[in-house]
C-alpha cells in the first residue's frame, strides 16, 4: 500500500515524470484494492472488466482510458488539497470522484466540433474555462453538461457507463470524465498538476 508518507516523500524528491511513471500510470490502483477490498488474486480481472465497460460503451481501444486523482493513489495532488485522503460525504465533506481519463481523439474532436456549432456560449462564464482546456487537449465533461444538446449527448453516452460500474463493479462514488486529445496530453495535465502540488508542499506555491 502506498502511504501518504511515502507520495510526500517522493513528491519533494522525484522529477515529475518519474512520479506520473510510479504512480499515476502503472496498474496499481487504490480504490480497487483499498477501498473495494478487491483480493490481490482478482484485480487483474477486475481492472480489465471495468475497462471493458468503459471501452465497449465509448466504442474506443480497450486501455484507452485511465483511473487518475485520488481514485487512483488515494489522496488528491489538487495544489489546494495536496495529500488529502480520498473521502466519503459522511466525512463532512463533498464525495471524492472517481476521475476518469478518456483518451480518444475521436471524440475529442466530435465534441470540440459541437462546441463550436453550439451558438451562445461564448458570452457565458464558464467559456474561459472551454477554451483554455481545449487549448490544452482535453475536455471536462462538466462543461459539456452545461450545454444544451450537448448535454443530453453526454449524458446518454455515460450513463449506461455509470450504471454498469456501480451495479458490476460496486463504485459508490461521484464518476466524472475528461476526454483528452492524446496520451502526451494526458501526460502534460499531469505533469503540470504533480509539479505544483510539489510547489505547495515546497511552501512556494499556496494556490
Amino acid at each position: 500500500m502506498v502511504t501518504q508518507d511515502i507520495l510526500k516523500e517522493d513528491l519533494l524528491t522525484l522529477e515529475a515524470k518519474t512520479f506520473y511513471l510510479k504512480h499515476i500510470v502503472k496498474s496499481q490502483n487504490w480504490y480497487f484494492s483499498e477501498y473495494l477490498h478487491i483480493p490481490s488474486d482478482e484485480l487483474v480481472d477486475k481492472m480489465d472488466f471495468f475497462k471493458e465497460i468503459v471501452s465497449t460503451h465509448l466504442d474506443i481501444n480497450f486501455h484507452s482510458m485511465q483511473i487518475v486523482g485520488s481514485a487512483k493513489i488515494g489522496y488528491s495532488l489538487s495544489p489546494n488539497k495536496v495529500l488529502q485522503p480520498f473521502h466519503n460525504r459522511d466525512s463532512g465533506m463533498d464525495s471524492s470522484d472517481i476521475d476518469i481519463a478518456v483518451i480518444s481523439e475521436r471524440l475529442y474532436l466530435h465534441f470540440w466540433k459541437h462546441l463550436r456549432n453550439t451558438k451562445g456560449i461564448y458570452n457565458k462564464f464558464y467559456y474561459k474555462f472551454l477554451t483554455s482546456s481545449i487549448f490544452r487537449g482535453y475536455i471536462n465533461d462538466k462543461n459539456l453538461q452545461k450545454i444544451d444538446g450537448i448535454r443530453e449527448e453526454w449524458d446518454d453516452l455515460v450513463s449506461p457507463i455509470n450504471v454498469a460500474l456501480q451495479d458490476k463493479l460496486r463504485f459508490e462514488h461521484p464518476i466524472t470524465y475528461r476526454i483528452y486529445r492524446s496520451w502526451e496530453d494526458l501526460e502534460e495535465y499531469q505533469l503540470i498538476g504533480i509539479s505544483k502540488a510539489k510547489s505547495v508542499l515546497e511552501g512556494k506555491d499556496n494556490v
